[in-house]
């Protein structure tokens, strides 16, 4: 039998779910309460219920862990705390979490708890682990689109608990790295509100109507040895929208299959054929696939046909109902009860190593009718909805009796609580885990400022105390040369890529300029192949800084120890105060996120260096698989200079998808851009330090104009008066600058 363990997660979206899943033999339950939880659209738990089922949870040493995993407003802050605090009393074993505000903030708050970091977080990498370890995070629930190898990396490198996906719903972007259906419909995925505008039918640029962006359930049964000689010590069901069926069925199974290879990890592991079938009649979304565990991205991923449901069997349901929905799972005790005239009654309960004896009222002599050994076990083995059931029941009586039936009700009760507090007390033993204690993340100790090598640089290591100065950030390289005609602009940010594809790109850059290197949307393994060039030029002085999308770049940034300033961009995000003052002491400058209105944006202190984006066409999603390798063929493999591709909604929207070929992940735009100038005064008015203009897919004439028109903005025409007609696209949104999000 082998020694290693590993937890079996099972999802709950209501109460009969986590009763659901702790009868078929998770180890763990995850579920939502009525706030801060990424499924809005689950039953969810009230405060009260999951006080409830941590006393079930933990009479089975089981656990619970609490999703407080969307991004939080600065007005919903406030009641963080007092929800967490009964929850946290009641022995609640850990949080998963999105938000870097909320975390810090939880950390400081309830000492001991677990925090975990969602996969929202979109950790890719050990570099990110790393970074979330010196904040006190004990757990990581990586991107679901990392290799066996980089899981690994991960547990092996950092010591930190990995928790992965296993069987469920898989979405086709990065997760927490998608404003799809924020965009185009208001419902976030950052807040539990996705519409799934990913599960609707494109046209690909041939016009046939197919299904790009649907994914396949994620399915891993078959492979379950090599998940577990990965070294994932969580083993997690996608499913708190799920019904009670579906997460018993599921759980079940898996928690079946882990069991057979611990038990005998040198055996031929085989699923019986009846198993699969029955799991694949449970909710299954047209097909199945084992997730990225062993491909980068695969057309076989992807539905491609109109992404349906499995029917549920009858026969399955049925089966599930009465193993594990009917009744739910009781702890076997074995009780011995005394009771003899002129003598206090004594009832003893034992269970597994528990043994408690209480003692009740004295038993009188009876007048008529004695109790004997029938009436008192059938009295004293009511034990109702306790959590337990007698498997033994010895009752000594002398046969001369009595008691009354209210006496022996209460000596069963007595009994039972002080054996469920005996066997709880014996469980938190290894319940709450302490976590390591954060380390100090005060990252001036690799922040050494050095001169810049190139003259007209030598002030960028003092923080810049303009204001509304209006920056670009370019993709391309005719970008660059355009943005480089405006003496306007000062300041430049360059994508890395771009000094690896093109050669020419170091020589034009300008001695009057201040430029900032731009480090890549999806920083994975692939990716470190380039760490060395990015390196090499950011010690060649000719950038006053670098701007990072997520934290395995900033973590990098410190083991490398750069010592030129370092900006957020939106992607790593500020919604609350909290995050805000945290990311403003870790770098500095921090990009504000897209998904906050006017109002929330108000309330976000401007007391530091941050910066605002006025006008980009905005990236819905960041994504593994390809769209073009899907629908066609792999540029990559044939050498294809153009890296754009197109899909068409029902809408005849037409939306760009560009393919990154260098790290490999695809960027799908909306198809039109974002464009705030019509908000300019108001904009204006908080006096933000940067003000940028993000260029992606535009051609060069583009960008002149977009440039041309906000610098004529800012100097020459009153702020926010200027006419739609007058913006060089007759078609542009405001975002959520005016509506925001729910």
């Amino acid at each position: 039998m082998s020694e290693r363990k590993v937890e079996l997660l099972a999802p709950a979206g209501n109460f009969a779910c986590f009763q659901a899943a702790i009868n078929a033999g998770a180890d763990a339950v995850y579920l939502g309460g009525e706030q801060y939880g990424a499924r809005a659209y689950a039953g969810n738990f009230s405060s009260e219920e999951i006080i409830k089922a941590l006393r079930t949870a933990h009479l089975f040493g089981r656990r619970i862990y609490l999703t407080v995993n969307t991004l939080v407003k600065e007005s919903e802050f406030g009641s963080l705390i007092p929800y967490v605090r009964p929850l946290y009393d009641a022995g609640l074993d850990g949080v998963i979490v999105q938000d870097i505000g909320v975390l810090k903030c939880l950390q400081e708050s309830f000492p001991g708890l677990e925090l975990h970091a969602s996969t929202q977080m979109a950790i890719t990498g050990v570099y990110g682990a790393a970074y979330l370890k010196k904040l006190g995070v004990c757990r990581i629930v990586p991107a679901r689109e990392l290799s066996l190898d980089e899981i690994r990396d991960i547990r092996e490198r950092t010591g930190l608990e990995v928790e992965c996906f296993i069987h469920g719903a898989m979405c086709y972007a990065y997760s927490g790295q998608c404003l799809f259906s924020s965009i185009l419909g208001g419902r976030s995925g950052n807040r539990g509100r996705c519409a799934g505008p990913c599960r609707l039918p494109y046209a690909d640029r041939k016009n046939r109507v197919q299904y790009p962006l649907s994914l396949k359930d994620m399915y891993t049964l078959p492979m379950l040895p090599e998940l577990i000689q990965a070294g994932i010590d969580s083993f997690k069901i996608e499913g708190r929208m799920k019904s009670p069926e579906y997460v018993a069925g599921v759980t079940a199974v898996y928690r079946k299959y882990i069991d057979l290879y611990l038990e005998e990890p040198e055996k031929v592991y085989e699923v019986d054929q009846k198993d699969e079938q029955a799991i694949r009649q449970l909710y299954i979304r047209s097909d199945i696939c084992n997730g990225y565990y062993q491909r980068h991205n695969d057309r076989s991923m992807v539905t491609l046909k109109e992404p349906g449901y499995s029917g549920n069997a009858p026969d399955v349901l049925r089966d599930i109902q009465e193993r594990f929905i009917s009744q739910n799972k009781l702890l076997p005790v074995a009780g011995s009860a005394r009771i003899c005239a002129g003598e206090p009654a004594e009832l003893t309960l034992v269970y597994d190593s528990v043994s408690v004896t209480v003692t009740g009222e004295t038993a009188s002599p009876a007048l008529n009718r004695p109790l004997d050994e029938t009436n008192i076990s059938r009295k004293l083995g009511k034990l109702g909805d306790t959590g337990f059931v007698f498997s033994d029941l010895t009752v000594d009586t002398d046969g001369a009796s009595f008691m009354p039936v209210k006496a022996l009700n209460e000596l069963r009760r007595r009994a039972v609580a002080e054996l469920e507090s005996e066997i709880l007390k014996r469980n938190d033993l290894t319940r709450r885990r302490l976590c390591s204690a954060p380390q100090q993340t005060d990252v001036s100790f690799c922040r050494k400022r050095q001169e810049p090598k190139n003259a007209a640089l030598s002030a960028a290591g003092q923080p810049d105390k303009k204001v509304n100065e209006l920056c670009v950030y370019v993709t391309t390289y005719g970008q660059l040369l355009t943005a480089n005609t405006f003496s306007g602009i000062h300041r430049l940010y360059v994508d890395a890529d771009l000094f690896l594809r093109e050669s020419a790109v170091r020589q034009s850059l300008l001695p009057d300029r201040e430029y900032f290197l731009v480090l890549p949307h999806i920083f994975r393994k692939r990716t470190y192949r380039y760490l060395s060039s990015y390196e090499k030029l950011l010690d060649s002085g000719i950038f006053a800084g670098v701007m990072i999308r997520n934290f395995e770049e900033l973590e990098w940034l410190h083991e490398i120890g750069f010592a030129g300033r370092i900006e957020s961009d939106y992607t790593i995000y500020a919604w609350n105060n909290a995050a805000l003052a945290f990311l403003s002491g870790q770098l500095d400058c921090v990009t504000l996120p897209l998904e906050l209105n006017r109002k929330e944006l108000r309330v976000l202190s401007t007391d530091r260096d941050i910066c605002f984006v006025l006008y980009g066409y905005i990236p819905l999603m960041y994504s593994a698989n390809c769209v073009r390798k899907t629908l066609e063929h792999c540029i990559n493999e044939t050498g294809s200079a153009d890296n754009k591709y197109y899909l068409t909604d029902r809408y005849q929207n037409v939306f760009t998808v560009t393919q990154n070929c260098i790290h490999c992940y695809n960027i799908l735009y909306n198809t039109v851009p974002l464009s705030l100038h019509g908000q300019l005064e108001g904009i204006l008015k908080k006096d933000y330090r940067k003000l940028r203009l993000d260029f992606s897919i535009e051609n060069e004439t583009q960008t002149r104009a977009v440039i041309s028109y906000y610098i004529g903005l800012m100097t020459g025409i009153p702020c926010g008066k200027a006419s739609s007609e007058t913006f060089p696209y007759k078609e542009y949104t405001n975002g959520h600058y005016r509506r925001g999000v729910e």
